[in-house]
């Protein structure tokens, strides 16, 4: 299986200024998702890396979380839980409002009755794309806590460090880890 270098990796993500508002410039990791050889070296890294015990479970914002996290949960055989915005998941749902670099939110997530086999206390991992401001982070372990699960770490493929999106993510005394920090 090939693999990139963390440099390699960067190069291929794309940016754009002003999207998806003015004033943000906006990191783009489609290009790693197409890239064979980079997909690898992301999901690679988070594999070596993940604490992964009997009864962990991966959790992820839509949408690219869903990769990630999808893909993650696939190779440890592990339980997924997607978190999504508002409208999009059936029956009894945990709501979370967050803030955004550029704006609000809600999240929403089944609750646990929804869940077959989960068990309070289970150890989650939160898998998503870009760590920016920490927000959407927060309202996912938020979610995390509020089902009875404990937050076990917290990856990314990207942070952007002069946001401190890791300042937010603190209190949970919980791994983080970021595959590519800008």
């Amino acid at each position: 299986m090939s693999t990139l270098s963390i440099s390699e990796l960067k190069e291929l993500v794309g940016r754009y200024s002003d999207f998806p508002v003015t004033g943000i410039s906006f990191l783009d990791l489609n290009p790693l998702l197409y890239h064979i050889a980079a997909r690898n070296t992301v999901s690679g890294d988070f594999s070596k890396n993940i604490p992964v015990g009997a009864g962990t479970i991966i959790a992820a914002p839509e949408a690219r979380g869903f990769i990630w996290g999808s893909m993650l949960a696939q190779q440890h055989n592990i339980p997924f839980i997607p978190i999504r915005k508002k409208g999009k998941l059936p029956g009894t749902l945990l709501a979370q409002p967050y803030n955004l670099e550029y704006g609000t939110g809600e999240l929403f997530m089944q609750a646990p009755k929804h869940l077959p086999g989960f068990k309070k206390g289970a150890d989650v991992i939160i898998v998503d794309d870009v760590l920016a401001t920490g927000g959407t982070a927060k309202a996912c372990a938020e979610l995390i806590d509020r089902m009875g699960g404990r937050v076990a770490a917290f990856y990314f493929v990207l942070g952007i460090a002069a946001l401190n999106g890791k300042d937010i993510l603190k209190n949970y005394k919980a791994k983080v880890h970021i595959t590519l920090e800008f």
